[in-house]
């Protein structure tokens, strides 16, 4: 039955035009693998697919794993089974990561890329008597080159820190001081206690105006987002800046009212535009359980924003610009596939019927 299902995937990606093209490609002409992940409904493992975008051909892993990330020519991803960070390649061969590892000792790790994907950095937290938690954080280039532990952190109550992305400008990288296990409250990821680290010399400043607002966030290499509750009226606001402080804008969302749940956003490769989601979440004991969700762009030179979609249903996570950022791809989780919006007019149409993960080189 798998089998028919991939196969069914793999039919509908090379037959339509928008198997290579709409998936946002630099060109046709490189050889390369969309990557897609399923997971089955009766089945705990998650169906990483990859196709070749060039002829077509799919190869498929069953992986019972988490937290699946492009890296180089391989997807990285913690194996719940080992419980150690692995990565696949495209001819579906497994092996444990070089050095990005979960020791003994270690409960947790997490990684994070750069934007133009040649560093990664990554921490592991240890916990200690009494509960206390330990981070360390490591950072270095794909190929394992310059492998060097940047900062330790802790021992802390109930907070790790987490790497968050990388400030491309300033060659920082960006962290979180995470209060343990507070995820799971919330449907978006938010953030908390954002701070820079410096990749040279490892220096910590705060960003700018960073009060512990635990609230949705986006950040690109000169600018970053924070999208707080509004203070003047019943919806969220959005904070601009540049990572080093110079400049600050707030702005009232452009969502309807009722849309007060600022979720995921995403930030062009040039910063000169940025997306995000809005979405109505209903209170406990309301007449309905719909959750909707709306797409609102931002013109980060003018500061102008549009409402660029009409309400859908459920939560929306943006995946990745396309179409030279005429257009986003995006996932629901009320519907399994990958979506594309086009900005120009507000369209709505499937790109795929698995999760689209990205797009490997090579």
């Amino acid at each position: 039955m798998k089998t028919a299902i991939l196969w069914l995937i793999a039919c509908m990606l090379v037959s339509a035009p928008l198997s290579a093209q709409d998936t946002a490609l630099p060109e046709a002409e490189q050889p390369g693998w969309d990557v897609f992940i399923r997971n089955d409904e009766d089945d705990a493992a998650t169906e990483l697919v990859f196709i070749n975008i060039l002829t077509g051909e799919m190869n498929s892993a069953s992986i019972a794993g988490e937290r699946f990330t492009l890296l180089g020519n391989a997807v990285i991803y913690y194996d719940l089974d080992e419980e150690q960070v692995k990565q696949v390649a495209p001819d579906t061969s497994i092996r444990d990561h070089p050095f990005v590892t979960r020791p003994a000792d270690t409960e947790r790790v997490d990684w994070v890329l750069s934007r133009d994907g040649g560093t990664i950095a990554w921490t592991a937290t240890r916990r200690g008597d009494g509960g206390t938690l330990s981070t360390s954080t490591y950072v270095s280039a794909l190929d394992g080159v310059d492998s060097r532990e940047i900062l330790l952190d802790g021992p802390r109550d109930g907070v790790r820190v987490l790497p968050v992305a990388f400030s491309g400008a300033a060659n920082e990288l960006i962290m979180e001081a995470h209060p343990d296990g507070i995820s799971k409250r919330f449907s978006y990821t938010q953030y908390a206690g954002l701070f820079a680290l410096d990749l040279v010399d490892g220096a910590v400043r705060q960003l700018p105006d960073e009060s512990g607002c635990y609230c949705a966030a986006a950040f690109g290499d000169r600018v970053f987002l924070r999208f707080p509750p509004s203070e003047s009226a019943d919806g969220v606001a959005v904070q601009v800046y540049s990572f080093d402080g110079s400049q600050k804008m707030a702005l009232e969302s452009a969502a309807p009212a009722g849309f007060t749940s600022p979720g995921e956003a995403l930030v062009s490769a040039d910063d000169n535009l940025a997306l995000y989601i809005v979405s109505q979440v209903p209170a406990q004991g309301s007449a309905t359980d719909e959750t909707r969700s709306v797409f609102v762009l931002v013109d980060l030179q003018t500061l102008e924003q549009s409402l660029v979609s009409h309400p859908i249903t459920g939560l929306a996570r943006g995946v990745a610009w396309t179409e030279d950022h005429g257009a986003v791809l995006f996932t629901n989780d009320q519907q399994l596939g990958a979506w594309k919006l086009r900005l120009s007019d507000g369209k709505i149409s499937e790109v795929a019927s698995a999760l689209y993960l990205g797009s490997l080189q090579g």
